[in-house]
């Protein structure tokens, strides 16, 4: 078989298109067909420009037959990369998933990835048996989080270690979890409200984007500079399916919830960011925007609500079980926070 690897070009999109139109192909990947070569080009276009992304093409014979890509985490998820890979169907069972795999973890290893992850759906049976040829191992099971033939089926992440993640964080370093209950009448005393982001509240928003010890909760590393803020807000759309909370105690903003609300076949609710004031009313604020979180997703009708976050936020990891959250698994030392890598643990509400 003569195989041969090199980087994607825009080029690709033609068989791209061609490919992710299957409707074998397409049942497990994250897009939905049908699809244009142009909206194909565009995302090209885009994620090639992203220096950290390797997107790579293996042809069979000097023809296109499949493609990988290795994503690496940012800030505190750096040490983690993210695999996707697909191949034409016409290619299938000639030994082209092997050998991208194979492209994919030299490549990872090249980057100096220590924990090297990936997303799969039920019945995806021949991906999933390769995948643990290669030593990955499922970490977390998301039930009902895509449509797939008539039916909600569950989502794994599987996860390899390319190197340690040492030294972890050991559970009594945990912060000490404390018995609690949600408190109404305690929620109003606080005079919290609940509300979108406005122009004028970038300043706040860029305040708590730089407060080393709330943004453990989240990938970011400050400083974060207020263009950087601005970019982030400025990304935010309603009809996009990219939503943020903000809660305020007067003007003064004590934390927020970045999320975004997916269409079907992944009609979910996906928390992206929990960022909170830990100097200002840490628990009333959180309580506050896991509860109008809920809000949004029963409002519209979403089929479940998904997330993760580092085992050390406890403060969330308590409200979001106070609200009925279940914990569906952990992506081993995915973040590194004080020189430790910590699991985030993952959660779903039905």
């Amino acid at each position: 078989m003569g195989l041969r690897f090199r980087s994607a070009e825009v080029e690709d999109a033609e068989w791209m298109t061609e490919a992710v139109n299957n409707p074998e192909v397409a049942k497990y990947l994250i897009t939905v067909y049908p699809c244009t070569e142009h909206e194909v080009k565009e995302y090209m276009k885009k994620r090639l420009k992203e220096e950290k992304h390797k997107w790579i093409i293996a042809e069979k014979d000097g023809e296109p037959a499949g493609s990988v890509t290795v994503s690496p985490g940012e800030g505190r998820t750096r040490h983690t990369a993210w695999l996707g890979i697909y191949v034409r169907k016409k290619c299938w069972r000639q030994g082209i998933g092997t050998a991208l795999m194979k492209e994919a973890v030299r490549v990872a290893k090249e980057f100096g990835i220590r924990r090297f992850m990936l997303g799969t759906f039920e019945g995806n049976e021949r991906a999933i048996g390769l995948y643990k040829k290669f030593g990955f191992k499922t970490e977390t099971t998301s039930k009902g989080l895509v449509y797939l033939d008539g039916g909600w089926k569950d989502s794994y992440v599987m996860g390899l270690d390319l190197a340690p993640c040492e030294p972890r964080i050991t559970k009594t370093a945990l912060p000490q979890r404390t018995k609690g209950s949600i408190l109404t009448k305690q929620l109003q005393s606080e005079n919290l409200t609940v509300r979108q982001l406005m122009d004028k509240d970038l300043d706040e928003v860029n305040r708590l984007q730089n407060c080393p010890e709330s943004t453990k909760s989240t990938t970011k590393i400050p400083p974060i500079t207020k263009e950087a803020t601005k970019k982030w807000y400025e990304e935010l759309s309603g009809r996009g399916g990219s939503f943020c909370c903000g809660c305020f105690e007067n003007q003064k903003l004590l934390g927020y919830t970045q999320f975004s609300g997916g269409r079907l076949p992944f009609a979910n609710v996906w928390v992206e960011e929990i960022l909170i004031d830990m100097k200002a009313k840490p628990t009333a604020t959180t309580d506050s925007l896991i509860a109008s979180l809920i809000g949004f997703f029963e409002r519209y009708g979403y089929h479940r609500i998904f997330g993760e976050i580092p085992e050390t936020s406890q403060v969330i990891v308590r409200s979001l079980e106070k609200h009925g959250f279940k914990k569906t698994g952990a992506f081993k030392g995915y973040y590194f926070i004080d020189d430790h890598y910590v699991d985030a643990l993952t959660y779903a509400y039905t």
